[in-house]
């Protein structure tokens, strides 16, 4: 049983890092005002919007995860000629999360 899960989960860590390596990412930016910026490209026609989005919301992600905080999306945008995201995000920690969730309501 533990040897499948093993299997399971570097089948997951290999497919995320093919879909991490058809995409070009820009350094993360502080706009201002917390919010911080990451563009993804895509390198080649063979990765799909949805999967160059995952892949840039995981970068954004992992960056707050980084700060010991979680991520929250503000704006999302997306460009086809070249393929494109760009992201617009905040890191949070989990008490302001709380207090940001309401706030927006």
């Amino acid at each position: 049983m533990t040897i499948l899960r093993s299997a399971s989960s570097a089948a997951s860590c290999s497919a995320l890092l093919a879909l991490a390596g058809c995409a070009n990412f820009s350094e993360v930016t502080d706009t201002g005002a917390g919010v911080y910026t990451l563009s993804a490209t895509a390198v080649s026609y063979t990765m799909a919007m949805p999967a160059l989005t995952a892949a840039a919301k995981e970068k954004a992600t992992s960056w707050c995860a980084s700060l010991d905080k979680g991520m929250q999306l503000r704006q999302q945008v997306r460009g086809w000629r070249p393929m494109q995201v760009e992201l617009n995000f905040r890191c949070l920690a989990p008490d302001e999360a709380s207090a940001a969730t309401v706030a927006f309501k």
